[in-house]
C-alpha cells in the first residue's frame, strides 16, 4: 500500500493525518498499466516475415555503418600496380575502386614508353588517392578489351566494363587523372544509393508488417538504369550487350572488290 498526506486546516494550527491509498487509484497507476500492457505487446512472438524484416533492419544498418567507415578510408588509398588481375581486382574489390587494366609493352613498342612515362607515371595519375588500381599486361588482355598496345580500359570491382582510357598524346596527365576520380566517385554514390535505399525499405517494411499491413513493394533504382543506358560499354559493340559486326567485335575485314570495268566486274586487291 502507498501512503499520501492530506494536511489539514485548523482555527487551533494544523493537524496532519495520515490516509493509506490504495496502489491502483494512486495518480500513477494508469501509467504504470500501459508500460506494463507495451511490455507484454513487446514480449509477444513477432511472426516470422515480422523477424525477417527486424534481421533485415539490422543489418541495413550495419552495412550503413560500414560503408561510412570505409567512404573516409577509401579517400586516403594510394593507386597501387599488379601485374596478376586477381589480386588487382581483390584489392578494388576491397575499397569499392576501379581497375585500370592497361596493355603496354614499352620494349616493344615507342608508344607504349610514351604512355606510361606521360600518363601512368606521371604526378597527377600517380598521386590520385582513392581513384583506382592498376593492372598492366605487356601481353593482349582480351578480356578486358586490350587487344592494341598501348591500350586502356576502366573496369568496374565486379569486372564490368565502364569506359576506354587509351593512351592520347593530346590529352595531358591531368585529364587522365580527373577521370579516373570521376568515375571512382560515381561508384561510391552508387554504392551510397544502395545501401541507403535498402536501409529506407527495410524500415518501411518493420513498420508496416508491425502494423500488420502488407509489405511494401520495393521500388526499382531509375538512377542506376539511366546510367547504364549512359554508359558507352553498354552500347551496341561494348559490354555484355554487344553485337557482331559492331566496335571491337567487329570481325576482320575482307579485301573490298575494286570495279575497273563498266560491267562492275569486281577485281580483288591482287588483280584477279
Amino acid at each position: 500500500m502507498k501512503t499520501r498526506y492530506l494536511v489539514l486546516a485548523a482555527c487551533s494550527g494544523l493537524v496532519l493525518a495520515v490516509q493509506p491509498v490504495a496502489a491502483d487509484s494512486a495518480p500513477g497507476a494508469p501509467k504504470t498499466v500501459k508500460k506494463a500492457k507495451a511490455a507484454d505487446a513487446d514480449k509477444a512472438p513477432a511472426s516470422p516475415e515480422l523477424a525477417a524484416a527486424r534481421q533485415r533492419l539490422k543489418d541495413a544498418q550495419a552495412a550503413m555503418d560500414k560503408f561510412q567507415k570505409e567512404k573516409k578510408a577509401r579517400s586516403k588509398v594510394k593507386p597501387k600496380w599488379y601485374r596478376d588481375a586477381d589480386k588487382a581486382f581483390a584489392e578494388a574489390k576491397k575499397h569499392n575502386l576501379p581497375v585500370w587494366c592497361v596493355y603496354s609493352d614499352p620494349p616493344t613498342c615507342g608508344v607504349c614508353q610514351a604512355f606510361e612515362k606521360e600518363i601512368i607515371n606521371s604526378g597527377p595519375v600517380k598521386n590520385a588517392r582513392g581513384a583506382y588500381i592498376g593492372y598492366i599486361s605487356n601481353t593482349p588482355l582480351p578480356e578486358y578489351k586490350c587487344t592494341a598496345k598501348p591500350f586502356g580500359y576502366l573496369f568496374s570491382p565486379d569486372k564490368q566494363p565502364i569506359i576506354p582510357l587509351p593512351y592520347m598524346s593530346t590529352k595531358p596527365a591531368k585529364d587522365y587523372a580527373a577521370r579516373l576520380q570521376e568515375y571512382s566517385a560515381k561508384l561510391i554514390e552508387k554504392q551510397e544509393r544502395q545501401v541507403t535505399r535498402e536501409l529506407e525499405y527495410s524500415k518501411k517494411l518493420v513498420d508496416a508488417l508491425a502494423a500488420g499491413q502488407p509489405a511494401p513493394p520495393e521500388e526499382p533504382d531509375e538512377e542506376e538504369a539511366e546510367e547504364q543506358q549512359q554508359n558507352p560499354a553498354m552500347r551496341p559493340g561494348y559490354g555484355p550487350n554487344a553485337r557482331p559486326g559492331y566496335g571491337p567485335n567487329m570481325p576482320p575485314r575482307r579485301p573490298m572488290p575494286r570495279y575497273d570495268d563498266e560491267e562492275g566486274e569486281g577485281m580483288d586487291d591482287a588483280g584477279e
